[in-house]
């Protein structure tokens, strides 16, 4: 492209443009390297004077793309610059016959116009948030909210994982038809669940309450990604209306409270179960319930609670296809404090086998020890498991998270706490037996 007529129409020194192209209009269709013209320059650097001054003189510029598909309107779409993107496309619904066969087709062909993404103008401002050009462009056309660009993402996906409820909002109430499709196979509602904007959740579901069940390409629903955040709130409303989303399974068999579990949120499994209070019993591929979750991501605190809880008890003993129960479980694990929260739940089955044959105590000896030595004897006994045990990447290469370590800092704390309390009451209980042994009946009175 001729650097002065570059340089003007970023510029918007409209009279050198005026002189520059009436001394040689052919400049107009003289592009740049990435295949814009005079006419894509002047809308991005938004000089509506140069832009009509342009398109007046060769109006077939208004429809043409560059390397990336892109029109002046998707331009003027993206900058935001409303009154520029009125002026182009009224001058586009005013081109003559030779033109379109049709005004109202020809404007509606070229406002759906996709670039090398697929990516309408409404796309591109629903992106950029420009919520007046939103408006006008649903008043125009209101079928560009069913267009799915390449990557399967629609204007109300965009408008709900960027948080833009004003958008959205004008989305859903322009058309009952709009596509709510986005990339990976999710929906708007899972792009809001995951983004965590609760107010477009509750937009979503106010008119398009059936997006509760769709499942992306994962086979994972809305609950799925509400359950892995720990987003109480969220969980708490989408069972409200529907508890069926609690028993679905992703492709790799787990359902929401597997997550939950494995990502340590106990106020989110709690929710779960109120709703649904046999959702406990569901097993992934493996056969692995919430307990055994919780067990491999070394989630303590939500062993803890499924031990206190009672719609739970059946997950205490339960083995996974190999015969692995939780006790076994948190044995190969490596899990200590865990496995002793359970070896002192009297409801634990210790001596129960997996298919190898071996109960956890068979795993190693000093096992059977600890489970009855008191909490100061521990630190002497824990490091001898497991350097029987050898190292944790000869059974399953799962890392043990900061979080997870200071959990089982902690319990080691209470714990020892707990044992020199109760030291200390068997001392006293001990004292008083044996004065008691050798205080003569009655008593010795003085004189």
């Amino acid at each position: 492209m001729d650097p002065r007529l570059y340089r003007y129409a970023k510029s918007g020194d409209i009279c050198f443009l005026k002189q520059l192209l009436n001394d040689n209009p052919s400049l107009l269709y003289q592009l740049t390297p990435r295949k814009n013209t005079a006419l894509h320059i002047a809308v991005e650097f938004g000089d509506s004077n140069v832009v009509a001054e342009i398109y007046s003189r060769c109006r077939s510029l208004l429809t043409q793309q560059n390397l990336a598909g892109d029109t002046p309107l998707h331009v003027a779409a993206r900058v935001g610059c409303f009154s520029i993107f009125n002026d182009l496309v009224r001058e586009i619904l005013s081109m003559s016959q030779e033109d379109f066969r049709n005004e109202k087709d020809g404007m509606f062909e070229t406002l759906r116009m996709g670039n090398r993404g697929k990516n309408t103008v409404l796309h591109e401002a629903v992106r950029n948030g420009h919520i007046k050009l939103v408006q006008f462009l649903l008043t125009m056309d209101p079928k560009l909210a069913s267009i799915e660009n390449d990557a399967g993402e629609s204007p109300l996906y965009l408008a709900a994982r960027g948080g833009m409820f004003e958008i959205l909002n004008q989305i859903l109430k322009s058309t009952a038809s709009s596509a709510h499709g986005g990339s990976d196979g999710r929906t708007a509602l899972h792009a809001a669940v995951v983004e965590k904007h609760f107010d477009i959740v509750e937009g979503l579901l106010r008119f398009k309450q059936q997006l509760i069940k769709e499942t992306d390409h994962q086979g994972r629903t809305p609950l799925f990604y509400a359950a892995s955040l720990g987003q109480h709130r969220t969980v708490k409303r989408l069972l409200e209306l529907d508890t069926s989303i609690a028993y679905v399974l992703d492709k790799e068999g787990r359902s929401p409270i597997h997550v939950a579990a494995s990502k340590g949120h106990t106020s989110v499994i709690r929710e779960i179960i109120r709703h649904c209070p046999d959702s406990g019993e569901i097993c992934d591929l493996y056969g692995q319930n919430a307990l055994h979750m919780a067990i491999i991501g070394g989630r303590a605190h939500v062993v803890r609670y499924i031990l206190e809880t009672p719609e739970l008890e059946c997950l205490i003993n339960q083995p996974d296809v190999i015969g692995n129960t939780p006790l076994h479980l948190a044995t190969i694990e490596r899990k200590t404090w865990i496995m002793y929260y359970l070896m002192w739940d009297g409801r634990v089955h210790q001596s129960s086998m997996y298919k190898c044959g071996q109960a956890a105590f068979d795993i190693d000896r000093s096992i059977k020890e600890s489970s009855f030595a008191s909490p100061r004897k521990l630190q002497n006994i824990i490091p001898d498991i497991w350097g029987h045990l050898g190292t944790r990447d000869s059974y399953l290469d799962i890392k043990i998270s900061p979080r997870a370590e200071q959990e089982e800092a902690n319990a080691v704390q209470t714990y020892m706490q707990m044992g020199q309390t109760l030291l200390m009451v068997t001392t006293l209980i001990t004292t008083v037996t044996f004065a008691a042994a050798f205080t003569m009946p009655g008593g010795i009175t003085m004189m």
